[in-house]
């Protein structure tokens, strides 16, 4: 192992802000190459600001690797959702959908997404992301094409078991890719500016389809099909240019200089994102059974579920329940829009307040409060719609409020306490795909049969939701008592014992590890 020394004083150290190796050591050329850093202007700013980074590079990499995955993530949701859309525009009737088929037929689509978004990601540490995720973009805009033509049921179900195969791998691939160029407290405010997307795929698809229904009857066509038909064109489009878009690591972009790769590569060790040596940092499938079982995972599973049930249940459902507000078609989509926008200014405001603050259990636990009391809205008031349209519609936008900021906070949470890089890809697939368990249920408690009170759909996301409260309040303090427990160890005692090596192959379970709150 080569010399060590310790990053000097305290300049050096607050290139990342509470390094869990904040008093660790590094490679002497490594400490003076961040001292040359310093000394040379490029890294003034870095130690006393937020950003931790000379601002111009920093928005090199916000501007290249951000807006590509807000607008895939806008498709993808759009996509998975417009079925919401096509069914006020007369879809049910005419593939005579009965019953409870229209929720099978939306929340099958979770079935395939759940299985495959854990071996997507260890496909994606194998394949060039660029590569895999544009082969994901243009395999599910194919699929949408599809469902513009089917002619019942079973085919709209086959269509969208395929969506929700080839959509699996992409939400915790641009995760990992995220998380893998930011330190641990920038990730959530980048994470929820592309997870905005999701809100406004839910404005803009409604915009989309109060536009492209227009077109009902163009060329024999329903409107309907007309959605999935343009929609999915666009999306295999994006898929074609996007290998020339994702950027895949610091060490492949080549609009960056070997100086400021090396930074970068330094500040992400410094954080603890990567290790110094890669030692234990590969795959294994006894790697795979404890990260499935790993506790924070686990609770951040049940966190997810606040976010999956309610937002998928208004995802294929707010068109019909706006209209059953007493709404005609015309105006349902068109007042899905600021719910959604709300939902999504409300995501970024929360990322980029717990990144200023570097604490994320406040900024989810408010949106939960906020989500309880809409949900306790909604369900007081379904009894008597007539009465109470206005503040049901404002029990939906608060809603949305209080569900957008959860993902990303959740995401980045549980994603800044997973070390090493492998155990951060499984662990977020993991995260995703059990956390979408709550889609199924979701998509299936809006039934048609309880409109317009939907007594089920609403009190089962209030009882989630609620759950989930308890869950981060649990989460936060075990962290809180972990990093306690592991201050009261010196620093000097555990490098006596353990070798770097053997540091590294701890990942979070290191000593000197130290959890984000």
């Amino acid at each position: 192992m080569s010399k060590n020394a310790k990053v000097p004083d305290d300049q050096d150290v607050k290139y990342v802000e509470d390094s869990p190796i904040s008093n660790g050591t590094m490679n002497t050329e490594d400490a003076e190459f961040l001292r040359e850093w310093e000394s040379s202007g490029k890294g003034k700013k870095v130690v006393r600001k937020q950003s931790r980074l000379d601002p111009n590079l920093q928005m090199q990499i916000d501007y290249r690797l951000v807006p590509v995955m807000g607008i895939l993530y806008l498709l993808a949701h759009i996509d998975r959702g417009n079925i919401g859309n096509a069914k006020i525009e007369g879809m049910d009737k005419d593939l005579g959908l009965v019953g409870n088929q229209y929720n099978i037929a939306s929340t099958i689509f979770f079935v395939p997404y759940i299985i495959f978004e854990i071996p997507s990601n260890i496909v994606l540490k194998k394949v060039r992301p660029s590569i895999w995720l544009s082969i994901l973009i243009i395999s599910w805009g194919i699929v949408m094409t599809c469902m513009g033509v089917v002619q019942n049921y079973n085919g709209m179900v086959a269509c969208r078991i395929f969506l929700g195969l080839c959509e699996a791998g992409f939400f915790p691939g641009a995760v990992f890719i995220v998380t893998s160029w930011y330190p641990r407290h920038q990730v959530q405010e980048r994470l929820a500016i592309f997870y905005t997307a999701s809100a406004f795929s839910g404005a803009l698809s409604g915009l989309l389809a109060y536009g492209i229904s227009a077109m009902n009857g163009l060329r024999g066509l329903a409107g309907w099909r007309w959605i999935f038909l343009i929609e999915g064109a666009i999306t295999v489009a994006a898929g074609l240019a996007m290998p020339f878009l994702i950027v895949d690591t610091p060490e492949q972009a080549n609009w960056l200089t070997d100086e400021e790769k090396r930074f970068i590569d330094l500040r992400l060790r410094l954080s603890g994102v990567r290790t110094s040596t890669q030692e234990g940092d590969k795959f294994s499938w006894k790697l795979l059974f404890w990260t499935m079982l790993d506790w924070k995972i686990l609770l951040g599973i049940l966190l997810g579920w606040a976010n999956s049930v309610p937002n998928t249940a208004f995802k294929f459902s707010m068109p019909q329940i706006i209209k059953e507000l007493g709404f005609v078609t015309t105006k349902a989509q068109l007042l899905t829009i600021p719910p959604y926008f709300c939902g999504g200014v409300a995501a970024w405001v929360s990322g980029r307040m717990a990144d200023r603050f570097t604490w994320r259990m406040p900024f989810i636990v408010g949106p939960l409060i906020i989500l309880v009391t809409a949900m306790g809205i909604l369900f007081g008031l379904s009894s008597d719609i007539a009465s109470h349209r206005a503040p049901m519609y404002f029990g939906i936008v608060l809603a949305q409020i209080g569900i957008y900021p959860l993902l990303p906070g959740i995401s980045a949470w549980i994603g800044n306490n997973l070390a090493p890089s492998w155990k951060r890809s499984i662990g977020l697939a993991w995260l995703l795909a059990a956390g979408n368990f709550g889609s199924l249920i979701g998509g299936s408690v809006f039934l048609d049969s309880e409109a317009p009170r939907y007594p089920t759909g609403y009190g089962t996301a209030l009882g989630i939701a609620s759950m989930a409260l308890i869950c981060a309040v649990v989460l936060e303090t075990l962290l809180w008592w972990k990093n306690k427990s592991r201050a009261l160890l010196p620093e000097s005692q555990i490098r006596e014992e353990y070798t770097q090596e053997q540091l590294d192959s701890m990942g979070d379970k290191s000593p000197l590890y130290k959890y984000t709150l």
